[in-house]
């Protein structure tokens, strides 16, 4: 609905939550009184000239107006698979006025697995944003190679966003808005509509790229709640794909995500895929229950959580999920895919000298005393104060304890343009000082803070040395650092303990983890004693059980289920469409 007036009389339109104009030469009076609402376009051009400008404006039509025209659907690209991700598979950085484009830093194991299901001669595309300054003067390259000879039929369709569009969409709306309400933390969640507008502007921008990568009947897997609104532009531009959602953060429940004020844009956008992933059946089933507060919902599918996943005992224990569900004649399918690790990545990185030598050095800096690993981002998600409040309180409870055991927490910095956690530094700074001033003796400090980013060969070392590993966050997704922790620890035959949050995605996973609550205070200080005082063998049972859990469910399986999961969905889509028409 696109409401248009001229008047000052015609105020009253744009009070009812639809997107208007205010055509060209309008009177003053309107144009002040709707000067401060991002759904209003205060058209240049009068009549219905202004009309069509904000049927462009505000995407209804797909991108029209000077610098656009509508794609030609007719024409259909070569990608059986489009991975849409909002990060490219390689880097550009700028040296000496030149892009230089070379392999990831970040270790991030998703990357090279994706890219893997290109390797065995797949035709695809990877769908992602590439930041363009047309001031600078350089041609704007839409598809470039991504490594000819391990995936020479793998093309980066880039979408050229500047640089505001990508500190709004992403550093700033996303983070600010959907990122706090996802983790339920939503009285810290700022809505703002311009940035809503931006958001959909990026989201439509991908999907028409991937409309035009797209082969006919192609998949196409979307990731992440950053690209939630693609499958509402993309179903349209292309009916014939099947569009697959893997969500890689929590999926709160009904009670909180229905604070956003987009959330039935969002669902009804999810509800255009055909088959959509999370982590833990507790976050499937969450979705669920939004959905059914935005649309007729029918469940057709349910299966049981165990043994994979813990049914109690956990905060996000689940017994039984929904796998399928209906909605408007729509067969949607729903699935549990935790994701893994390249274990063979972290072994290869254990054998390497330079890690055996910042082994030993450590070992020799820590001989005499017990060490309780922290490894996190900096963010309010993450427990990071509450962890530390609780370690005062251990060695309060505790004094046995002073001299013998040392908390060492690394903290990466967010990006610097992320000023919101800026009072949480210094609160997690002060808190640090107090302890070390109050416990401190010659030679040994309670606490060892690094606030900046470890290599991940580095991390392996710390990983190898760490009696516990303590991660406490208040929510979150998954969790993969536990299973770095894990991994490392059991390839070298070692027998540390995993503390997790049962709040932590991952903890619905490893069975063998002692659960901790991070809201309770004395629970962290308990269950980190426990952790402590635990005898050789039960340690060695629970990281063997946990070990073969990351070993079975590595991150090739988690991709291998994801898309299996999905051309399954399509064949009971095919089966049921069939049956429809006989």
């Amino acid at each position: 609905m696109l409401v248009a007036g001229d008047t000052l009389n015609d105020l009253s339109m744009y009070e009812q939550g639809f997107k208007g104009v205010c055509v060209g030469e309008s009177e003053p009076a309107l144009l002040d009184a709707t000067a401060d609402r991002a759904s209003v376009l205060q058209a240049r051009l009068s009549g219905c000239g202004g009309i069509l400008e904000a049927v462009g404006h505000f995407g209804f039509l797909g991108p029209l107006g000077v610098d656009h025209e509508l794609p030609d659907l007719t024409i259909k690209g070569k990608a059986d698979l489009v991975m849409v991700y909002h990060r490219l598979p390689y880097e550009e950085v700028e040296e000496s006025g030149k892009l230089i484009r070379r392999p990831p830093s970040s270790p991030n194991g998703i990357l090279p697995t994706l890219l893997s299901f290109f390797g065995r001669g797949q035709r695809g595309s990877w769908v992602a944003w590439s930041i363009h300054d047309p001031r600078k003067g350089r041609a704007f390259e839409v598809h470039t190679q991504v490594d000819p000879e391990q995936y020479p039929n793998l093309v980066a369709a880039r979408v050229a966003l500047t640089k505001d569009d990508v500190d709004t969409f992403y550093k700033r709306f996303s983070k600010e808005a959907f990122w706090p309400t996802l983790h339920t933390f939503w009285e810290r969640a700022i809505f703002r509509e311009e940035d809503w507008v931006t958001f959909l502007k990026v989201n439509r921008l991908f999907a028409e790229r991937t409309a035009a990568e797209a082969a006919e009947g192609a998949i196409i897997w979307l990731h992440d709640y950053n690209l939630w609104m693609v499958p509402a532009y993309l179903r349209p531009l292309r009916p014939d794909l099947t569009i697959a959602f893997f969500h890689h953060t929590y999926f709160p429940s009904a009670d909180v995500f229905n604070v956003l004020p987009w959330r039935r844009e969002i669902i009804g956008s999810l509800l255009q895929c055909d088959y959509i992933g999370f982590h833990i059946p507790r976050q499937a089933e969450n979705f669920v229950d939004v959905a059914r507060g935005v649309a007729p919902l029918e469940v057709v599918e349910t299966s049981g959580c165990a043994p994979r996943f813990l049914t109690y005992g956990c905060a996000v224990g689940l017994d039984s999920m929904t796998t399928a569900i209906r909605v408007h004649d729509r067969h949607i399918g729903l699935g549990a895919h935790p994701v893994g690790l390249d274990v063979g990545r972290i072994d290869t990185i254990v054998q390497e000298p330079a890690c055996q030598e910042l082994m030993e050095t450590l070992r020799q800096q820590l001989r005499h005393t017990r060490v309780v690993l922290s490894v996190e981002r900096l963010d309010y998600t993450k427990g990071t104060l509450a962890k530390l409040l609780a370690f005062e309180a251990l060695l309060d409870v505790h004094p046995e304890l002073i001299g013998k055991v040392t908390l060492m927490t690394i903290c990466v910095p967010a990006a610097r343009e992320m000023t919101i956690y800026d009072e949480l530094v210094g609160q997690i700074e002060q808190a640090v000082g107090r302890i070390n001033g109050r416990f401190s003796r010659v030679g040994w400090s309670p606490v060892q803070f690094f606030y900046r980013a470890f290599p991940f060969k580095e991390l392996i070392a710390y990983y190898l040395m760490a009696d516990v590993m303590w991660i406490t966050p208040l929510r979150d997704g998954l969790n993969l650092v536990a299973k770095e922790y894990i991994a490392t620890q059991g390839l070298c035959g070692g027998n540390g303990v995993l503390v997790l949050s049962e709040f932590a995605g991952a903890a619905a996973e490893l069975h063998g983890a002692l659960l901790t609550n991070p809201h309770d205070p004395h629970d962290l200080c308990d269950t980190l004693y426990i952790g402590l005082t635990l005898g050789k063998a039960e340690r060695e049972a629970r990281l063997k059980e946990m070990y073969q859990i990351v070993c079975h469910n590595d991150i090739a399986r988690w991709g291998e289920e994801f898309l299996g999961a999905v051309k399954a969905t399509r064949r009971t889509q095919l089966s049921l469409l069939t049956e429809g028409a006989a």
